[in-house]
């Protein structure tokens, strides 16, 4: 008689090792979405005094609430944009990692199908977010001759962009393999 194979039990090494990976990209986009966000240096005189500034996606939150008491049409361009997408990189890989963990130990191939989609959403949610940060910069940046300021990302932009790109790589290797 022919022995009947067993089901494994659980999760494979590769969805543990995947799920960690997750992990590691969730850890990095909480923290990414929480430290500075943009650094902004000035110039006076041609470097004879300079000085540099960051600020984070609160501080930026409320600047723009606090100029658009005084005039309801104010904006820093690029800001909506970038501020949900930063959001959504956030979010997309909480939700990959939740929908691998239940889904993987409920053998739930349904919340593994969701999850990878929150991966990809992860991925370009990230680069979108970045993409959006430096065009904001660009738009803050300015020169008067005599003074300059330049507007770039700072290690909250880069952190958010690394976590949703590992966590969504993480999602999407989870639910590509079998």
């Amino acid at each position: 008689m022919a022995k009947a194979k067993k089901k494994k039990a659980g999760m494979t090494v590769l969805a543990w090792i995947m799920l960690a990976v997750m992990a590691v990209g969730l850890i990095l986009s909480v923290v990414g979405i929480f430290t500075d966000w943009i650094t902004t240096k000035g110039e006076v005189l041609g470097g004879l005094v300079s000085g540099d500034s960051s600020q984070t996606l609160q501080d930026l939150f409320e600047s723009q609430s606090d100029f658009r008491e005084l005039d309801e049409d104010y904006s820093i361009k690029y800001f909506d944009i970038t501020y949900t997408c930063a959001w959504i990189t956030l979010i997309a890989v909480a939700a990959a990692f939740g929908c691998f963990l239940v889904g993987g130990l409920l053998k739930m191939k349904l919340l593994k199908t969701i999850g990878m989609i929150a991966g990809i959403l992860a991925i370009v949610a990230g680069i979108m977010a970045a993409v959006f940060t430096a065009l904001m910069g660009k738009e803050m940046s300015a020169d008067a001759g005599i003074a300059s300021a330049t507007t770039s990302l700072a290690v909250g932009c880069y952190l958010t962009l690394i976590g949703g790109i590992v966590g969504g790589a993480g999602a999407i290797i989870s639910g590509a393999s079998k």
